[in-house]
């Protein structure tokens, strides 16, 4: 007689069975351990906090006065 399991698949106490449960609990745990390193990149990515240095800083203000300037230039007639 063969015993169904919630999911539908039989229960096998032999060898067999234990092996079949052994794999199939260490891929769950796979999948979990996957699931958590994702779950902690896209909380390190949400809470990490972005450094610009001086340079950038610079550089972006050069920017932004070589773009006014040349609006400057266009609006004065």
């Amino acid at each position: 007689e063969v015993e169904l399991s919630s999911d539908g698949s039989a229960v096998n106490t032999g060898p067999k069975g234990v092996i079949n449960d052994w794999r199939r609990f260490k891929q769950l745990e796979t999948e979990q351990r996957q699931e958590q390193r994702r779950e902690m990149e896209r909380l390190i990515k949400k809470l990490s906090m972005t450094c610009r240095s001086h340079l950038d800083e610079e550089t972006d203000k050069q920017k932004q006065k070589e773009l006014q300037e040349k609006i400057n230039g266009k609006v004065a007639w």
